[in-house]
């Protein structure tokens, strides 16, 4: 199993009682801290009124309108030999600092800048109290396989007919879209990671010798851009191996091998970057 964060139960517990569309960004910038060997305290996410003025008698808030209220933040405390690091300072070194800025990446607003909540991590999504339902991008889920079981998983997806994006043992955006497919296909819960009821479903569809997907060769196109410069910015911000059309100004994503991966392709950057792309079918 990959490296794991000393709390890490504790903190998934506390970040899926996050509002839906922060706890997708939460869980990415998680990712991050696990991915990167982060050790980090997820200690606090969602918070009662009671507890809220209770902070404010003490001091420990200067507002009733706490983000927290409306499960729009977080905070967390660095990790070093299995102990809390509580002062500023520590949030300022390497590696707790790449954190805060992937966060910021992400979209939260940290405490860190305001000089004396340096925990806090604020998500705004479309101003305080409505983040009510997801959006089509789900949250990204936590890996915990190793290099040799995402291997093994992509080549049973990959005989499935899902596309993963390459067979590479990186459980990036392709494979968790070929698992939540799969998921949605086989009416099993819709969360992109491979846990016990996913595996034993897939393995039972490969005794079968069943194809879960619509096979083609398709890709996602966003869109023109005004320069060859903002198609190339914006080819490496995508992901799913994008990249600039050879003779315009349009950005393209890699092949894909089957019409549902290249659907979520399309929905994940409509909502994570605010294009409306299309999908151009190649299949003969």
């Amino acid at each position: 199993m990959s490296w794991l964060p000393t709390y890490h139960q504790r903190n998934l517990g506390n970040l899926d009682d996050l509002a839906p569309n922060t706890r997708a960004q939460a869980m990415k910038w998680y990712q991050y801290c696990v991915d990167n060997k982060i050790d980090v305290l997820v200690y606090e996410t969602l918070r009662t009124m009671a507890q809220q003025r209770e902070n404010l008698a003490k001091g420990a808030s200067k507002t009733l309108k706490s983000f927290h209220l409306t499960g729009q933040a977080l905070d967390f405390v660095p990790i070093q030999d299995g102990k809390a690091q509580w002062a500023k300072e520590a949030y300022g070194k390497f590696p707790f600092y790449a954190a805060i800025q992937y966060a910021e990446k992400l979209g939260f607003e940290s405490g860190y800048r305001w000089g004396w909540d340096a925990p806090h991590l604020q998500y705004n999504y479309k101003g305080y109290g409505t983040d009510k339902a997801l959006t089509v991008a789900a949250a990204a889920p936590i890996n915990v396989m190793s290099k040799e079981e995402i291997l093994a998983l992509q080549e049973k997806l990959v005989k499935l007919g899902l596309d993963t994006n390459g067979v590479d043992g990186i459980h990036g955006k392709g494979t968790t879209n070929a698992v939540m497919i799969l998921q949605r296909r086989t009416g099993l819960t819709i969360d992109g990671v491979a846990g016990e009821a996913t595996l034993a479903k897939i393995d039972e569809l490969l005794k079968k010798k069943s194809f879960v997907a619509t096979p083609g060769i398709f890709r996602v196109v966003t869109g023109t851009f005004g320069t060859p410069e903002a198609a190339e910015a914006a080819a490496k911000e995508l992901g799913f191996n994008a990249r600039k059309g050879a003779e315009d100004n349009r950005v393209y994503t890699g092949v894909f091998t089957s019409l549902e991966s290249a659907e979520e392709a399309r929905a994940l950057i409509a909502v994570e970057h605010g294009y409306n792309p299309k999908i151009k079918s190649y299949s003969a």
